[in-house]
Protein backbone atom coordinates (compact mmCIF):
# COMPACT_ATOMS: atom_id res chain seq x y z
CA UNK A 1 0.00 0.00 0.00
CA UNK A 2 2.68 2.60 0.91
CA UNK A 3 4.65 2.00 -2.62
CA UNK A 4 0.82 2.92 -4.47
CA UNK A 5 1.01 5.70 -2.11
CA UNK A 6 4.23 7.16 -3.22
CA UNK A 7 2.94 6.65 -6.56
CA UNK A 8 0.26 8.19 -6.47
CA UNK A 9 1.93 11.38 -4.82
CA UNK A 10 4.85 11.59 -7.89
CA UNK A 11 2.00 11.05 -10.33
CA UNK A 12 0.35 14.51 -8.70
CA UNK A 13 3.63 15.83 -8.01
CA UNK A 14 6.19 15.38 -11.37
CA UNK A 15 3.35 14.62 -13.86
CA UNK A 16 2.95 18.88 -14.09
CA UNK A 17 7.03 19.41 -13.35
CA UNK A 18 9.49 18.38 -15.72
CA UNK A 19 9.34 20.52 -17.80
CA UNK A 20 7.39 18.30 -20.58
CA UNK A 21 10.80 16.44 -21.15
CA UNK A 22 10.13 13.02 -21.27
CA UNK A 23 14.19 12.08 -22.14
CA UNK A 24 16.21 12.50 -19.32
CA UNK A 25 19.69 11.32 -18.19
CA UNK A 26 19.78 9.62 -14.53
CA UNK A 27 22.04 10.63 -11.69
CA UNK A 28 21.72 7.75 -8.66
CA UNK A 29 25.03 6.22 -7.53
CA UNK A 30 24.19 3.01 -5.59
CA UNK A 31 21.57 -0.01 -6.12
CA UNK A 32 18.73 1.40 -4.49
CA UNK A 33 18.61 4.92 -5.65
CA UNK A 34 19.28 3.63 -9.35
CA UNK A 35 16.11 1.05 -8.81
CA UNK A 36 13.99 3.89 -7.78
CA UNK A 37 14.94 6.93 -10.49
CA UNK A 38 13.76 3.49 -12.99
CA UNK A 39 10.51 2.99 -11.05
CA UNK A 40 10.09 6.85 -11.91
CA UNK A 41 10.80 6.32 -15.45
CA UNK A 42 8.84 3.76 -15.80
CA UNK A 43 6.08 5.61 -13.82
CA UNK A 44 5.66 8.44 -16.45
CA UNK A 45 7.07 6.68 -19.54
CA UNK A 46 10.34 9.03 -19.63
CA UNK A 47 13.03 7.37 -21.58
CA UNK A 48 16.57 7.29 -20.05
CA UNK A 49 19.34 9.00 -22.26
CA UNK A 50 22.92 10.36 -22.48
CA UNK A 51 22.94 13.64 -21.08
CA UNK A 52 23.97 15.05 -24.63
CA UNK A 53 20.46 13.88 -25.64
CA UNK A 54 18.40 14.97 -22.16
CA UNK A 55 15.88 17.22 -21.72
CA UNK A 56 16.18 16.87 -18.23
CA UNK A 57 18.37 15.37 -15.06
CA UNK A 58 16.59 13.02 -12.64
CA UNK A 59 18.56 12.54 -9.43
CA UNK A 60 17.93 10.42 -6.43
CA UNK A 61 20.06 10.10 -3.97
CA UNK A 62 19.46 9.15 -0.23
CA UNK A 63 20.21 11.14 2.93
CA UNK A 64 18.82 12.16 6.70
CA UNK A 65 19.50 15.72 5.68
CA UNK A 66 16.57 17.77 4.52
CA UNK A 67 18.01 19.27 1.24
CA UNK A 68 21.02 17.41 0.34
CA UNK A 69 21.92 19.11 -2.97
CA UNK A 70 21.39 22.73 -4.12
CA UNK A 71 18.66 24.56 -6.34
CA UNK A 72 21.91 25.21 -8.82
CA UNK A 73 25.09 24.31 -10.07
CA UNK A 74 27.63 25.50 -12.22
CA UNK A 75 28.53 22.58 -14.17
CA UNK A 76 26.57 18.54 -14.21
CA UNK A 77 30.08 17.16 -12.53
CA UNK A 78 29.51 19.19 -9.53
CA UNK A 79 25.97 18.17 -9.30
CA UNK A 80 27.41 14.59 -9.88
CA UNK A 81 29.65 15.02 -6.89
CA UNK A 82 27.92 16.49 -4.39
CA UNK A 83 25.10 13.72 -5.57
CA UNK A 84 27.52 10.73 -5.00
CA UNK A 85 28.22 12.10 -1.57
CA UNK A 86 25.36 11.46 -0.13
CA UNK A 87 24.41 7.86 2.42
CA UNK A 88 23.43 6.63 -0.52
CA UNK A 89 23.54 3.18 0.90
CA UNK A 90 21.52 4.14 4.05
CA UNK A 91 20.22 7.46 4.01
CA UNK A 92 16.74 7.37 6.20
CA UNK A 93 14.83 9.22 3.19
CA UNK A 94 15.04 9.09 -0.81
CA UNK A 95 15.24 12.71 -2.26
CA UNK A 96 14.28 12.83 -5.98
CA UNK A 97 15.32 16.13 -8.05
CA UNK A 98 14.55 17.07 -11.13
CA UNK A 99 16.85 19.74 -12.93
CA UNK A 100 16.54 21.91 -16.00
CA UNK A 101 19.90 21.67 -18.19
CA UNK A 102 20.94 25.16 -19.43
CA UNK A 103 22.40 26.46 -22.51
CA UNK A 104 25.58 26.75 -20.57
CA UNK A 105 25.34 23.69 -19.11
CA UNK A 106 24.59 24.62 -15.59
CA UNK A 107 21.41 23.44 -14.09
CA UNK A 108 19.05 24.15 -11.91
CA UNK A 109 16.29 22.72 -9.89
CA UNK A 110 12.89 22.56 -11.11
CA UNK A 111 11.11 19.95 -8.20
CA UNK A 112 12.84 18.18 -5.31
CA UNK A 113 10.67 15.82 -2.70
CA UNK A 114 11.68 13.05 -0.43
CA UNK A 115 10.04 10.44 0.99
CA UNK A 116 11.33 7.41 3.40
CA UNK A 117 13.43 4.55 2.24
CA UNK A 118 11.56 1.30 3.26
Amino acid sequence: MKAKTILVVLALILGTTLLRASDVAIIAHSVSTSMEAHKILARFKWREVQLKQADGILVVCRSMLFNPLRDSYDDIGSLDKDADMQLNISGENFHVYIYKINDDLSVRLVKHFSYKAD
